[in-house]
């Protein structure tokens, strides 16, 4: 059987592609971590709508005022301290306060401490509009057009 070259390249960036794929799969899941990151990164959703841009932050555990948002030259930035869950004296009541006992830990995979985020701004972004609002653990920033022009939504791959 013979084998083009340009199958041989297809098969081979495919491979090279689900290799670089595991590879961000392993560090973003923190597969070789025994314990918690001196930072982390909080999982981000980037929307394009007709008039404007929409960024979802997932920030669970976290209020408002403790988030610090800046745009200046073509970037969001974010940043902040997650602070670690205590667990509650009483978890059908987790306003009760913190357990006076010693915890066991058997699972720790909620991040906490100083994280950073910076995402790149599409040119047309109006960063002097910027937006943003905190509803049940999501910061969400709304980024108009500059002008207001309306356009298609969707970006391309």
């Amino acid at each position: 059987m013979q084998v083009g070259l340009h199958a041989w390249g297809s098969d081979f960036q495919r491979l090279a592609d689900h290799v670089r794929s595991m590879m961000d799969e392993m560090g973003s899941a923190n597969f070789f971590r025994s314990h918690a990151p001196d930072t982390w990164r909080p999982r981000i959703n980037f929307y394009e709508t007709a008039d404007r841009y929409v960024v979802c932050v997932e920030l669970c555990g976290m209020r408002p005022e403790d988030v610090d948002l800046c745009a200046e030259r073509g970037k969001l930035r974010i940043r902040g301290v997650r602070p670690r869950p205590a667990v509650p004296a009483d978890p059908g009541r987790p306003d009760a306060g913190p357990a006076a006992t010693t915890v066991s830990v058997h699972v720790m995979e909620i991040d906490s401490g100083p994280f950073h985020r910076k995402i790149a701004l599409p040119p047309d972004a109006d960063i002097e509009k910027i937006t943003a609002s905190h509803h049940q653990g999501y910061l969400w920033i709304g980024l108009p057009r500059k002008g207001g022009e309306a356009r298609g939504a969707g970006r391309g791959g």
